[in-house]
């Protein structure tokens, strides 16, 4: 008879639509497509662990801030500007809210706010943009990995992620027996990520 994983998906929101938008020609992702990762991220886990244990979903756990809704002055403050009007902000709140749909699924909100005005140094055109900070979203991830911990209530916990700041959650689950997994979506893993999981799947 072989052995039964509960499985739980860790997704930090900010990191997946960045890799979907490279590897998809700046496409922005809809709920089809985070459907899609959860199905993959399943079978490659089956795959590596063979034919004595099946792995099955418990959960997955989406990590997101809202976008930003308010109304501030422009870097010149002669003008007023409602974000909550624009495009971006109407596209990104229909795809988070459309995620609480899917089955066997956690939406973990945190807070985005503004910071000011910023020139990115990879912008050629050298134009202002806003500097918008997410509050809370790390943290979640981090406390709903110790809980899963503490509770004994899955086997493995599968970070779709790209942060070292997760290093430490990952060393407790360690200890408490939780196999630890990463997905990368193809981008450049940290020493660190490598040295403190268990698998990383491709």
């Amino acid at each position: 008879m072989s052995k039964v994983n509960k499985v739980a998906i860790l997704i930090d929101g900010g990191f997946f639509i960045q890799r979907f938008k490279l590897l998809n020609k700046g496409k922005y992702p809809v709920k089809k497509d985070v459907e899609d990762l959860i199905k993959d991220i399943v079978t490659k886990i089956n795959a590596k662990s063979g034919i004595n244990s099946e792995d099955i979903l418990f959960r997955s756990y989406y990590y997101d801030s809202l976008p930003f809704s308010k109304t501030i002055s422009d870097a010149s403050g002669k003008k007023k500007i409602d974000f909550s009007k624009s495009y971006i902000y109407k596209q990104q709140h229909s795809f988070i809210y459309s995620l609480a749909n899917i089955d066997q699924f956690a939406l973990r909100l945190g807070e985005l706010s503004f910071s000011g005005w910023k020139i990115d140094a990879k912008d050629k055109s050298k134009k202002v943009k806003p500097d918008f900070r997410q509050k809370g979203v790390d943290m979640k991830i981090g406390l709903d990995m110790a809980w899963m911990a503490g509770r004994n209530t899955i086997n493995k916990i599968v970070l779709v992620a790209g942060d070292s700041d997760f290093v430490s959650p990952m060393k407790l689950v360690r200890r408490e027996g939780i196999l630890v997994y990463v997905y990368p979506m193809g981008n450049h893993i940290k020493q660190k990520f490598i040295e403190h999981s268990d698998f990383i799947l491709k």
